[in-house]
């Protein structure tokens, strides 16, 4: 009976001493397993703030950098020319109107250009005075060209020399004549290519004051290279002939060659 007894106790101690070994390894494993999770956690947390921080560092360089940006731009009032600061100065005290609550509307029909000359442009039912649009159409390119000139004449500041540069455009019709007979301190440069689109750019100026419906020819209509030849012509920039213009030039200039011989003779023969 002893001896089983003995048998029994050192069974248990045994299965008690197996357990305790086999669970011990476990929880170390848990705690190693618990101890790398916390590491990891910690890595991750430490690696997001660094990043953190690079980007909020960078932000700052960033903001600095824009103020530093800022700082040494030009105020865009001070990075204009001239004549479009003036042109800006005269629209502004123009549209500081509309906020003048004592200020009474003057509508008329104005045409404005688009940016694409070729593109119609509009005319607009707007007041004269403080530029404020109550209605507008679309409007024949070449007339938005006359009725915009006539307008920036029309506006322009005390003692002005309004400039016009067009690529398309070769004449001017009686509407900008009569806005410069009723501007007579204001002047007019324009710009121009000799042939619409292609050919030499040319330029020249109408001096203020000058009798300008005069200039206007029994069409009502005054050319380029007429008012050129009147007040003085300047080549701009010469235009190269491609082949085809050379050719086309040369056979044309031949023509007139041979009309001109043409009618010579005829004199000849009609005085024999």
């Amino acid at each position: 009976m002893k001896k089983s007894k003995l048998i029994v106790s050192k069974i248990v101690t045994a299965a008690i001493i197996g357990a305790m070994v086999f669970c011990l390894p476990a929880k170390a494993s848990v705690a190693y397993a618990e101890n790398d999770d916390k590491a990891k956690t910690e890595a991750a947390a430490d690696a997001e703030k660094s990043e953190t921080e690079k980007t909020e560092e960078k932000t700052e360089e960033e903001k600095t950098e824009e103020k530093t940006d800022e700082e040494n731009a030009e105020p865009l009032d001070e990075q204009l020319s001239d004549y479009d600061r003036a042109i800006k100065e005269a629209a502004d005290a123009r549209h500081a109107l509309q906020k003048d609550p004592n200020h009474v509307h003057h509508f008329r029909w104005i045409a404005k250009m688009n940016e694409s000359e070729s593109a119609e442009g509009t005319i607009n039912y707007m007041c004269d005075e403080c530029d404020k649009v109550w209605y507008f159409r679309p409007y024949p390119a070449y007339y938005c060209f006359q009725g915009d000139i006539a307008r920036q004449i029309e506006v322009a500041p005390k003692d002005f020399t309004v400039k016009v540069k067009t690529s398309l455009f070769i004449s001017f019709n009686k509407q900008v004549m009569e806005a410069l007979e009723k501007r007579p301190d204001v002047s007019l440069s324009v710009s121009f290519l000799r042939k619409q689109y292609v050919g030499d750019r040319l330029s020249f100026t109408i001096p203020a004051g000058e009798d300008t419906m005069s200039l206007l020819d029994e069409n009502g209509y005054a050319g380029f290279i007429f008012l050129g030849n009147k007040y003085g012509m300047t080549l701009e920039v010469k235009h190269e002939l491609d082949e085809e213009e050379a050719e086309a030039e040369e056979t044309q200039a031949e023509a007139g060659t041979s009309e001109t011989k043409e009618e010579t003779d005829s004199e000849n023969t009609d005085k024999q």
